[in-house]
Parts: C-alpha cells; structure tokens; sequence
C-alpha cells in the first residue's frame, strides 16, 4: 500500500500531462498512503485537493482534467472500500464544466465551504447524541483510529472524568498511536496496550467503539482488521459493540446486494522492514486491511440521528435517500 501516490504520477503521463506538484503528491500521500487515518478527513482533504487543482490553474481545462483524473485515482485506491471518499469528490466536481473557468474555483470554494459547515453540523449532532447514549459506561475501548470515535471519548471524559479508556494498537496501521495524539494533550488517562492483549483489556470496558469506514444497508460495516475479533470477544466481559458514523457513509450499492469482500493488501513494510533473514522473497504477507463487522455482532450504530440498531438502518438509509425499489 505505501507510495500509491506514485501510480498517479504515471497517470499523468500517459494522458501526456506533467507530473503532480509537490502540494498535490502531499495531498494524495495524505489520503491514498493514509499518512493521516479517517475516512472523515480523507474526504475533507480531497475536497481541497480538488480546490488546489482548480486554482492552481485558474480554471482551466487542463486543472479539470486533472482534478477529475485525481479524483478518480482516490476513488479507485483510498475508496474502494470507502466508496463515501469517491462519491464526495463526485458531487464536487458535477457540472464543473458548465460553469466558466474564471469561475469554476469560486463555485468550488463555495461547495468546499458547505460541505464543511454540513460535515460539521452534523459530527456535532451525532457527538452529542453518542455522549448521552453512553452516558453510563466506566470503561471504554477505542480500537483504530477514527476523528469521530476520538471526539466522543473526548466528550465522554469531559462528562465523566473517571472513565476508563482503553486503545490497543493494531499493527496493521498504527491507529492507536494517532489516539493517543489527541487523548494526551487534552488530558486523558489512557491504557495503551498491545492488540494480543485486547481479551484481557476488554475486562476493563463496558463499551467498545469503532469507525466506520463504510455502512452497509443490512447494518453491517467495515472497518480496520481485529474489529470483528473484538466483537465476538466482546459478549464474554459483557462489552457492547458501537460502530460511530455519519449516515453518509452508507453504501447505496449495498441495498441492490453489492458487497463485496473488502481488498488485499501487503503487509511488507509492517512486517518484514528491518529483517535479515535470508529468502524473505518467500514469505507472502497479503491480508486484507478492513474485514465486516457484522449487524449480528453489533449492539447500535451511532448515528447524528441517534443510536440506531443495525436492523433499522434499512429503512432509516431508504427514508434519509429516497432508496426506492428496495425491499427485503
């Protein structure tokens, strides 16, 4: 996975265009290399990478090419199974083209501007109704990193200075550091122990969070490998399971039957950087990076319109999106 960034590069230049500047190779380093984790935020940095292309080229045809070309890379690589990022820069970017290019980075600027008042408006909703709904909890486990998982313990600490938090880390891309980025400085307490200990770390927890990196229709999701180990450990300590999402991120697709099984990836640098052993040429380090978290081991989503069993998120996605013809 590591250095993606690149293959866009040769996309450009078969479609005979120069190389990306070195803001655009940051931006897409961000999102496609995952050199900062969320879903949440890939899709507020891809928005301004696209605003970046615009008025670099003071709208121009080219600066669209290259905004849609861009577009479509993040979509194909960092939203394949977060199709949310995909279909973000999708709507950014419709009717573009029938707007004049000295005003193409101003429509932009104002698409930007809304989305990110809406995105907002809507984390304040579901931060607030998730502090509430757990209101009770001693202890709480937040697995991987998510900016809104990480917002709610923050909340929930602020409301109950006494609560247990707990972060394993996963190896698979260092979430749990980037909690304790955020945790630390706002004054939190946290257990920061290894992911093979998460059996015993959910004796101390009454709840267990994740992101979301997509919601399926029949309330399942998925998110970073070892979320559904902790959700099947999680009934043995009495742990319930709560997957925090804005409704945006539910797959449309999902209500005509498309899931798919989520994209393998290699384990290379994670595992085998630094090793000096001999025929590392053989060992085969392919795993996939999210698996499903299925409604049956799900105790609610949390949702900006309240916790939501997985159950009811059929019907809640075919009232909020006016999904029609899709029934069980």
């Amino acid at each position: 996975m590591p250095e993606r960034r690149f293959d866009h590069v040769a996309e450009l230049e078969a479609a005979g265009l120069s190389g990306p500047d070195e803001a655009t190779l940051h931006y897409l380093w961000q999102i496609v290399d995952e050199g900062v984790l969320g879903a949440s935020r890939h899709v507020a940095l891809g928005n301004q990478l696209i605003l970046h292309l615009i008025e670099a080229t003071s709208g121009s045809e080219e600066g669209l090419k290259r905004a849609r070309m861009a577009a479509d890379f993040i979509a194909r690589t960092r939203g394949h199974d977060t199709p949310v990022i995909g279909n973000s820069l999708k709507l950014l970017l419709a009717g573009l083209d029938d707007i004049a290019p000295g005003e193409q980075a101003q429509a932009l600027r104002d698409r930007v501007r809304e989305w990110d008042i809406a995105a907002a408006e809507r984390k304040e909703r579901l931060v607030a109704r998730a502090v509430r709904h757990l209101g009770a909890v001693r202890g709480v486990m937040a697995f991987d990193y998510s900016s809104t998982v990480s917002t709610i313990v923050i909340g929930l600490a602020k409301a109950k200075p006494n609560l247990a938090i707990v972060v394993p880390e996963s190896r698979a891309i260092a979430g749990g550091a980037r909690y304790l980025e955020e945790f630390l400085p706002a004054g939190l307490k946290v257990r920061f122990v290894p992911d093979a200990a998460i059996d015993h770390a959910l004796e101390a927890c009454d709840a267990a969070l994740f992101g979301v990196e997509t919601l399926r229709a029949d309330g399942s999701f998925l998110n970073t490998i070892g979320s559904r180990m902790i959700a099947r450990l999680a009934p043995l300590s009495g742990v319930e399971i709560f997957g925090c999402t804005d409704l945006l991120k539910l797959d449309l697709r999902s209500y005509e039957g498309h899931r798919p099984p989520p994209a393998v990836r290699s384990y290379d640098t994670v595992l085998l950087e630094g090793l000096s052993i001999e025929n590392l040429r053989n060992v085969d380090t392919r795993a996939p990076e999210l698996e499903v978290v299925p409604a049956a081991l799900t105790t609610a989503i949390l949702t900006e319109y309240g916790p939501v069993p997985p159950s009811a998120i059929w019907d809640l996605g075919r009232k909020v999106f006016g999904v029609e013809g899709a029934g069980r």
